[in-house]
């Protein structure tokens, strides 16, 4: 009974991806989501919305599998494999990136978002 389990967390994997925009973090927690994927993340596409998390733009995003992630995928033996995504978002000045529908290559706007008065 053993050996088929330790096959089984031997064979899963964890990883973490993290890519940093250089900008710098604004105050306050990251906005945490969840991609849902099946059959072992073979099954599954997600889409953020990052224009709506983060409207100053993104500082950074990690993306990874926290150990409830890894409780859901081995409890479901590999059939349901949920990950996380933490989006930081950016403080002050962000390039919004966009695709330019005649060229079809993106280009970059600098935008200031307002400044709330105290």
């Amino acid at each position: 009974m053993t050996r088929p389990l330790l096959l089984l967390l031997t064979l899963g994997g964890c990883f973490r991806t993290t890519v940093e925009t250089g900008l710098p973090p604004a105050a306050g927690q990251p906005v945490e989501e969840v991609a849902h994927f099946f059959l072992m993340g073979l099954i599954g596409e997600e889409t953020f919305n990052l224009d709506a998390l983060c409207p100053a733009g993104v500082s950074r995003i990690d993306e990874g599998t926290r150990a409830v992630d890894c409780v859901f995928g081995c409890a479901s033996l590999g059939v349901y494999t949920p990950r996380t995504v933490r989006v930081t978002c950016a403080n002050g000045a962000a390039f919004r990136l966009s695709p330019h529908p005649e060229q079809g290559v993106t280009s970059a706007t600098l935008e200031t978002p307002p400044v709330e008065a105290p």
